[in-house]
Order: structure tokens, then sequence, then C-alpha cells
């Protein structure tokens, strides 16, 4: 098992923990838009689309994951040589929203025969006499984590331009980036002009 491999594996492991118990699917949406060729060897640069990160060891990890999917597309890395294209790439986490959900509840208030007398109390579900249905409204922020990347020839010319983006209830940026960037792959360099949603396996991806 290489490195690379061995660390995605890792930060897949610790982004599923994140997860709500009741879900190990990695969900994102991805939108492309490109003129790309087919994919013949060109040697590409991939660079931070912000210079003040270009000496970034954050964003030195990013850009090895991209490198290694633009090398299964069938790209490889310039070097200190001349690039054929130019992979620019940012990647971005809001401030957070408030998201309100509903859960089932385990407990709730109850009129019950204690006693001689009623009282208004509370019982755990596994011993409430009195079979009920509710649920909670609870409130919790989320995180939108964006991944955009470019693709450009030396002389400037746009020739693929894409992003990726998912929620999640924690800032835990690295352990999303690779989930992100593997989705931007998904069939790449996909239908241009499209949103469409890619879903992950965590079980299967994490193996």
């Amino acid at each position: 098992m290489t490195n690379f491999t061995t660390a995605r594996t890792l930060l897949i492991a610790a982004f599923a923990l994140t997860l709500s118990a009741c879900s190990n699917t990695f969900r994102s949406d991805v939108a492309t838009f490109h003129s790309l060729p087919v994919p013949s060897g060109e040697k590409v640069s991939i660079l931070p689309m912000d210079e003040a990160k270009q000496d970034s060891l954050e964003f030195q990890q990013y850009a090895a994951i991209l490198a290694n999917h633009l090398q299964l597309e069938g790209y490889q890395q310039a070097g200190n040589g001349k690039p054929d294209l130019i992979v620019g790439f940012d990647v971005m986490i809001n401030d957070g929203r408030e998201k309100l959900d509903t859960r089932p509840t385990l407990s709730g208030p109850r009129y019950a025969y204690w006693g001689r007398y009623w009282h208004y109390g509370y019982f755990w579900e596994p011993y409430d006499p009195f079979p009920h249905g509710r649920t909670e409204i609870v409130a919790h922020t989320v995180y939108t984590v964006t991944l955009r990347m470019e693709v450009r020839r030396p002389d400037g010319e746009l020739l693929f331009e894409g992003r990726a983006e998912t929620e999640t209830r924690s800032k835990a940026v690295p352990e999303v980036v690779p989930l992100l960037v593997e989705a931007l792959f998904a069939e790449f360099p996909g239908p241009s002009g499209v949103t469409r949603t890619v879903k992950i396996d965590l079980d299967e991806t994490g193996k």
C-alpha cells in the first residue's frame, strides 16, 4: 500500500467518524464546465489559485491528492520542466449556518399514576406504559466546504473549471478534501454544464 493510499484511507476513516451513526455515505454536489481534449500524457503543474498559499504545507498535501487523480486520468507531473497544462485549485469553508432537523425523542411529559395521585412527570421510553411516537426539533451548525479546480494552457486559455462541495458538521477540512477530489474526478471530466450529486460509500472507499 502506497503512502498516498494509506494517508487517504486514514483521512476517510477520520471523516467517517464525523458522520451521523445512521449514515456512512459521503454526498457532494459537483458541477463541471470543460472543453478538454482526451488526455495523452500531457505534463501538468499544480498550483493554488491563491499565491499566498503556495508555501502552505496543507495545500501541498491537497496538491498531492490532485496529482494522484490526474495521473490516474493519464496526465503526468511536469516537475521542473515546462508544463503543457496548469492546474489551479482552491479549498474554502464558509462560516456555517444553523440547520434544523427532527429526530425521535425517547422521553417526554406524561400524566402518570403514582401511588394515589396523578403527577406530571417523565418516563424513559423502555418503561413508558403509554405507547406514543413523537419527534423533537434540534438545531446544529453545518459548514459548506468547496473545492474548485481549473485547467488552463500556459497562454491562459481555460479548458476546465469545476467545483465539488459538501456540508459537514465540523471544520474537518483535511478529512473532507480527499472525498471532494474523488467526487470531482468521478467520470472525469464529467458532463459539462450539469450539476449532479455524487455519492461515495465510505465503507467501500475506506477498504
